[in-house]
């Protein structure tokens, strides 16, 4: 009998996990076919931005995926994707070369995020400095590597919400992700998460700082940078 009601307990939360999708019980790395237009394969590279150095080539053909980590958006055979498959004992390759059959996540996310990484050790070296001020949007495209991308923060706040990734009055924001606030209208204000509670941007204390969140009044939310 307790072996049975085990059985039933164990299954109903499968069921409901699946249903809910929140992969708890069910996460696991993923497999998907690599596909260029010249057959060659496509770039593994040591981290999620086209940035990052080339580690080798990853074929056409099956590929197994252990994570998965949103990046700098690129376009493939499937379109434009911000995510990056992490290919085990490799390195990374984007994900708009890799049919899985979903342009979404289909394994874990991964643990570490090296082009965020970089966009926090951005802001931290620059930390105290004025430079930027009334330039939040140049601040948080240039820490990423890009420039003149959206005309304000609430530009590019606008186009998450219109894709339909906007993390509305969200104070938990994973490490890299774009915090956007209602201020200095119509322009906005944005700063770049650090995944534990707080986050890099101007006009802290008029610089660039690290504060904790909310911070700011008018709160909007977070998205992944779209650039």
């Amino acid at each position: 009998m307790r072996t049975a009601l085990l059985r039933i307990t164990l299954t109903t939360v499968l069921a409901t996990a699946a249903a809910f999708g929140t992969g708890t019980l069910t996460a696991s790395a993923a497999t998907g076919t690599v596909v260029t237009d010249s057959g060659a394969g496509v770039t593994i590279r040591s981290g999620n931005a086209t940035s990052f150095g080339s580690v080798g080539t990853q074929p056409n053909g099956p590929v197994e995926i252990d994570c998965q980590i949103y990046g700098e958006p690129v376009t493939g055979k499937f379109g434009r994707s911000l995510v990056w498959d992490h290919v085990p004992g490799k390195g990374y390759i984007s994900d708009s070369y890799v049919n899985t059959g979903s342009s979404g996540l289909v394994a874990p996310l991964c643990t570490s995020n090296p082009r965020a990484d970089k966009a926090i050790a951005w802001y931290a070296a620059r930390n105290g400095s004025t430079a930027f001020q009334g330039y939040c949007e140049m601040a948080a495209e240039n820490s990423y590597g890009k420039t003149a991308i959206w005309a304000s923060a609430k530009a590019d706040w606008n186009d998450a919400i219109a894709r339909g990734v906007a993390h509305r009055g969200d104070l938990n924001p994973p490490k890299g992700a774009l915090v956007f606030w209602d201020l200095a209208a119509p322009y906005g204000h944005v700063g770049v998460a650090r995944g534990d509670g707080y986050f890099w941007a101007t006009s802290v204390n008029g610089k660039i700082g690290l504060a904790k969140l909310p911070y700011f009044s008018s709160y909007l939310g977070w998205a992944y940078p779209n650039f």
